[in-house]
């Protein structure tokens, strides 16, 4: 079986057939959600931690004067919903931008896979170490970036992740997420997307629209994306 969640998440490490006699026994359900669905949502208390292996999600904070922030944008592979105390309530709510597939894990699957494969304590570290990495990028970049580096920062992450799961970013990439956001995840109005979208477009650094992303100066975009730095 080829997953191709097994490259970025969790279950990086050991062989294939590690993955599916020891590890797969432990999943706990396997579900699909449509475009605009819910995995679970801020507040919840939730029981259950998910590897998205297919499709597109949105992870995002409402604020209390009702705009939303974009947190992340999950890809397949990515690990969502796990945290140390499942009694908790979920600090964040996470809906499907395209059709997605979920592979689910309880608590007690998690701690038998833990048990089993120490490993996998590793990973865990890792993927938490990543994303506070990842975190305070974003924050220096929402925070303190011109609007063109902040959309480019945003696009030029995402095609690396995107290549990084064996895409061809020098080809039109399926782009699904709204204009909507990409706002709500760097802190600018859809208006003002769309004009520097424009400025990107006529440089002929970048083209988003119609729900696909052509990336027409990969040095140019990272370079925009680094002004900050």
């Amino acid at each position: 079986m080829d997953c191709e969640a097994r490259k970025f998440a969790w279950f990086e490490p050991g062989s294939a057939d590690e993955l599916l006699s020891q590890r797969q026994v432990y999943r706990n359900s396997q579900s699909i959600y449509e475009p605009g669905e819910y995995l679970f949502a801020e507040g919840d208390v939730h029981p259950m931690a998910y590897t998205l292996k297919e499709g597109w999600a949105i992870c995002y904070k409402q604020l209390l004067d009702g705009q939303r922030q974009v947190v992340h944008v999950a890809l397949p592979g990515d690990f969502l919903g796990y945290q140390t105390d499942f009694s908790e309530r979920i600090d964040y709510s996470v809906m499907a931008v395209t059709e997605c597939k979920f592979c689910g894990f309880t608590p007690a699957g998690i701690e038998s896979l833990l048990e089993k494969d120490l490993s996998l304590i590793k990973r865990l570290m890792e993927i938490q170490n990543k994303q506070n990495k990842s975190c305070k990028r974003t924050l220096s970049v929402v925070g303190q970036a011109q609007a063109k580096s902040k959309v480019a920062y945003f696009l030029a992450d995402l095609v690396e992740r995107l290549e990084r799961r064996g895409l061809d970013i020098e080809e039109t990439l399926a782009f699904p997420l709204s204009r909507e956001d990409i706002a709500d995840a760097i802190g600018i109005t859809p208006v003002h997307l769309s004009r520097v979208s424009v400025e990107l477009s006529n440089a002929h650094v970048v083209e988003c629209r119609h729900n696909k992303l052509k990336v027409m100066d990969i040095p140019a975009l990272q370079h925009l994306a680094e002004a900050v730095f």
